[in-house]
């Protein structure tokens, strides 16, 4: 006998989901009909609300697969050998996308058919689409495994005639509210060739390994998967509540929030705590963080994906994007043509600046309040967010200020300011500036360090004072120790230590950071960007190593157990219990070569100015670490060399100079 089996993945188990409630009576319905074959054995999964890691959707409505032994279908249209009179299923897996839409708002324009989401037409079948290859993709990097996956549209809102109606003779992928096993097939099999069988008849199968392959998918899928080291910290951090973030809330939606502070006093970690509240099953608002950075990004990315919050188009949501890649919709979404703008062009910079101008027309000069409602209604995604929470907004042009200001509102917006932490050219941003004093919330400074131990502190805020540097950062009396390793380079020995250290606190391979300077990137012909060691990290060192700088992974994170290794240039908002700050006098050579002559030099003569920038600048990998720094220099007597020897001799209970 074939078993229907349930498995919901709904966090909340006091309130079911609606796909959980679909999924029950679906059981229901596919165990009657599966029970007329009595013969038949095997399993019919259905697992609802399920979560994947690293792609470009990381959440599915429902995955139905199954394997069977004895199993037929009679009288079937195949798409590659016709009519078969029987039909031996063998395996199926299908990511099945629900939509419970009434007929009224469900429309199908050539094969794809679209939804509406609060009068706004979204398309179900790229969604679908897209969702199908996500979990392809998450099972080859998860399982080496590539069964062949079918999408499904489950409109669970309309009858048989309802659908019929809509596509006419066209079969398509789409199953009406009460669909039966044979109908699924029958959509499978618009997509699936079959190939026959050992006894000269025709079957299905979507595994090319068989019931292992089944079996090791179902494992994956129905074993937790829970945070850990840094992760789970954060994870921790964002899901409490806590007086300061009650206090900044209480003006959320009517005030312009400003978050200031230097490096490490937990600013990202504000936003995710606000951004989380206000999306909450309470206020159910849509929130979405900015940031210019693709590596933090990633790291946000990966921790969401850890939480229960969903990420949809139809309810509360916290998702992520970088500042480019927001403007860039926009810009799509209101007609400018940024075919050609992509950020590896050496002009990237000067292209997407005169598309944001043109923006900026378009929406400050010529839009009024009641275009930018229809604007929202009319546009899919991009813009319909009750909340936007911007990270390192000191970065922010006027011209995008401004729009947003336009768009939302200062009292929509939620902004962090690293201070004198700066990425692109140009003076900082001063947010409440033009702001109506009514709608500024008094700017809430963060001095005290939440990310770092305290030796670390202590170090960074004298290498910082022997760079001419005004700059200080509180140490955290809850958070003692910590420790500095400098060494000529970085081997196999090195991360031994560095493991056994997250192992004995309970992190993993991912909390350790890896930083390399550009002479340690290989660009090939096509112009894709890796990590010049990461053969010998790998494959002689054995080092498991997940290359951010890989042009490939520019969008992804880890899901294996890896280091991490980025440049420096990517390494602004992430942090590691563990981080390596590899040729740092390469760092500082590389910042003082490429040094941008037209930035604020507050009265200084260029070498002084150039001296402050690189300095400065250089302070933001010394803060990456939690607990321990290792810096390795390819000339100990360089100028920084010469600094670290310095501050080696004045703290040797935790910093080793080992030359």
């Amino acid at each position: 006998m074939i078993k229907v089996l349930v498995k919901s993945f709904t966090k909340d188990v006091s309130l079911p989901s609606k796909e959980d409630e679909a999924a029950i009576l679906l059981q229901e319905r596919m165990q009657e009909e599966l029970s007329s074959c009595p013969e038949a054995k095997g399993s019919l999964y259905i697992l609802t609300n399920v979560r994947i890691f690293g792609q470009k959707r990381n959440d599915m409505d429902m995955l139905v697969m199954g394997f069977f032994e004895g199993l037929t279908i009679k009288s079937v249209k195949t798409k590659n050998v016709g009519v078969v009179k029987e039909l031996n299923v063998k395996s199926v897996i299908c990511n099945v996308e629900l939509k419970s839409h009434s007929a009224g708002k469900v429309v199908r324009k050539g094969t794809d058919y679209f939804v509406s989401y609060s009068g706004v037409w979204h398309n179900a079948s790229r969604q679908c689409y897209e969702a199908k290859f996500s979990l392809w993709n998450h099972l080859a990097d998860q399982l080496g495994v590539k069964p062949f996956i079918c999408d499904i549209l489950w409109f669970n809102g309309l009858s048989e005639a309802d659908l019929s109606q809509m596509r006419g003779d066209m079969p398509d992928n789409a199953l009406h509210r009460r669909f039966s096993f044979k109908d699924l097939i029958e959509a499978v099999l618009l997509q699936a060739s079959v190939c026959k069988d050992g006894a000269g008849g025709f079957c299905l199968d979507s595994f090319s390994d068989g019931e292992k392959e089944f079996q090791n998918i179902v494992r994956l899928f129905t074993v937790e998967r829970k945070p850990k080291g840094l992760t789970k910290v954060k994870f921790e951090l964002i899901s409490q509540k806590n007086t300061e973030t009650d206090k900044l809330l209480s003006d959320i939606g009517k005030k312009l929030t400003i978050v200031t502070g230097r490096a490490g006093t937990g600013k990202t970690v504000q936003l995710l705590q606000l951004a989380f509240r206000l999306a909450d099953e309470e206020r159910a608002n849509r929130c979405l963080l900015l940031t210019y950075n693709h590596a933090l990004v990633s790291d946000i990315q990966r921790l969401i994906d850890y939480t229960p919050m969903p990420t949809r188009v139809d309810g509360r949501t916290v998702s992520i994007k970088t500042i480019h890649s927001f403007f860039h919709n926009l810009m799509k979404e209101f007609g400018i043509d940024v075919k050609g703008i992509t950020p590896l062009k050496q002009n990237y910079e000067v292209l997407y600046d005169q598309s944001l101008q043109r923006l900026y027309t378009f929406i400050v000069d010529e839009c009024e309040k009641e275009d930018i409602e229809a604007l929202k209604d009319m546009t899919e995604t991009s813009v319909d967010w009750d909340y936007l929470l911007i990270d390192e907004a000191q970065d922010f042009s006027d011209v995008e200020k401004r729009i947003l200001f336009k768009l939302y509102g200062p009292q929509r917006l939620i902004v962090a300011d690293g201070v004198d932490q700066f990425m692109r050219k140009g003076l900082r941003q001063e947010w409440g500036k033009g702001v109506d004093r009514s709608l500024l919330q008094k700017p809430k400074a963060m001095s005290l360090g939440r990310r770092q131990k305290a030796n670390l502190v202590t170090f960074v805020n004298a290498f910082a004072g022997l760079a001419g540097l005004d700059w200080r950062v509180r140490p955290n009396d809850d958070l003692p120790g910590g420790e500095i390793k400098i060494l000529p380079c970085f081997k196999k020995r090195s991360y031994n230590e560095l493991k056994e250290n997250c192992l004995r606190n309970g992190c993993e391979n991912y909390d350790i950071l890896i930083l390399e300077p550009p002479s340690q990137v290989t660009v090939d012909e096509q112009g894709n960007r890796f990590f010049s060691k990461a053969d010998v990290y790998m494959n002689r060192a054995k080092i498991p190593l997940f290359d951010g700088i890989n042009t490939q992974n520019r969008a992804t994170y880890p899901t294996k157990d890896q280091c991490r290794v980025y440049q420096y240039d990517s390494c602004r908002g992430l942090e590691g219990w563990c981080v390596v700050c590899a040729d740092f006098d390469e760092l500082i050579r590389y910042k003082q070569e490429t040094y941008m002559a037209d930035e604020n030099t507050l009265g200084l003569d260029k070498e002084k100015a150039i001296e402050r920038s690189v300095y400065l600048w250089s302070l933001m990998p010394l803060t990456r670490p939690v607990d321990t720094l290792v810096i390795t220099l390819t000339d100990k007597d360089s100028a920084v060399g010469k600094m670290l020897e310095q501050l080696a001799g004045k703290y040797p209970d935790f910093v080793e100079w080992n030359f």
